[in-house]
């Protein structure tokens, strides 16, 4: 398969993961509850106010049944006010779901532009194929969890429709999901394109697919951190993103997307966090406690550009980056990988934004 038949192979495969979310119908509750409930009033008072007049086994009879009636009717309405909610909340698993596979198109597009040029390359079609890969590994991911809410929601209709006494609903995602049967049937992708199958630059595991692993943190002791460097890392905004992009590169994060949104995410939060000044230390907030260190500051204060405390750096140090707490790419690796496991951050960044208002220049910046 020539190249250009991959990223078709890929783009036909996402179209048709996008259209299994359909187009969603907004939702806000069940229009029939109302009307329900009126029948239900309406009915009960004529049963209790049934003529005295009807004595012997006609009164009774309309009285029974009445009854039964309104029983009913009680069960139907309590079945809509449970259903009701479940039907807004399929709604809103729909929309979010094909919004989020336009994202994943979207970035695939963007991603295959970005890359196209260097495609002459062997070293550049490996790119470009990992990025296709990557695309559809997050796909899969996507449908699958669209898939397991969707069982989950139809569960909770069942057991909330119970009182209208209809046959139970089968769970799932536009009756099986086939679409990931062809997501799949692209795995292999490097295989697929002569000359791709030995490159020195082999395609990462399929958890890591550009994008380094959240277990990529190797922790030291907290004793061997160094406060060693403040003052004499260079400052301000081009510094800071060459030393982001050095964090990234250092975290084995190639995919050129998930490079961006990590590169802007950080350029917001270490702007707001040190105004990009690598040797801020922070003695005023309530981390700044415990003997002072070598650098004139409490011990657990916050440092560097993405202001560390020294227990999180060591916890959470980027393996082959310097010890210093305020080495930038040391610093910046380490945020990233903390970010990753406490708001759990995507390895791709594709929620970074969301999880960490500090590194979403649209929301208002707080700590993280």
């Amino acid at each position: 398969m020539s190249l250009q038949g991959l990223v078709d192979a890929t783009a036909t495969s996402l179209d048709g993961a996008r259209a299994l979310y359909g187009q969603p119908v907004p939702a806000s509750g069940l229009p029939s509850t109302g009307g329900l409930q009126s029948l239900k009033t309406d009915l009960a008072a004529s049963v209790d106010t049934v003529p005295a007049s009807w004595g012997g086994r006609g009164g009774e009879g309309y009285k029974l049944a009445g009854g039964h009636g309104v029983a009913a009717l009680d069960n139907a309405v309590g079945a809509d006010r449970g259903v009701g909610p479940q039907v807004v909340t399929a709604s809103n698993e729909s929309r979010d779901g094909r919004s989020g596979m336009n994202n994943v198109v979207s970035d695939t597009r963007a991603g295959v532009h970005a890359i196209a040029p260097s495609t002459d390359t062997p070293a550049g079609k490996t790119v470009l194929v990992n990025h296709l890969e990557g695309q559809l590994d997050r796909a899969k991911d996507l449908l699958t969890r669209s898939e397991q809410r969707n069982i989950a929601l139809a569960n909770m209709i069942r057991a909330a429709g119970g009182g209208y006494g209809a046959r139970p609903m089968g769970g799932g995602m536009g009756g099986g999901m086939s679409p990931l049967g062809s997501l799949s049937a692209l795995s292999g992708l490097t295989n697929a394109l002569p000359g791709l199958s030995g490159s020195s630059s082999p395609r990462r595991g399929a958890a890591t697919r550009g994008a380094a692993p959240p277990s990529s943190a190797a922790k030291i002791a907290v004793e061997d951190v160094s406060f060693a460097g403040r003052g004499t890392f260079p400052k301000g905004s081009q510094a800071m993103s060459e030393a982001i992009n050095a964090a990234l590169d250092a975290r084995g994060v190639t995919d050129p997307m998930a490079r961006k949104r990590w590169h802007d995410g950080y350029m917001t939060l270490t702007g707001r966090e040190s105004g990009h000044n690598a040797s801020v230390v922070n003695v005023s907030d309530s981390n700044a406690h415990g003997a002072r260190r070598s650098d004139g500051a409490p011990a657990n204060s916050s440092r560097g550009p993405a202001q560390c405390i020294p227990t999180t750096f060591a916890g959470y140090h980027q393996p082959g980056t310097s010890t210093s707490i305020y080495e930038p790419v040391a610093n910046i690796a380490a945020s990233m990988n903390y970010v990753m496991d406490r708001y759990e951050v995507s390895p791709d960044g594709s929620n970074l934004a969301s999880r960490v208002p500090q590194a979403n220049y649209a929301a208002r910046g707080r700590g993280y």
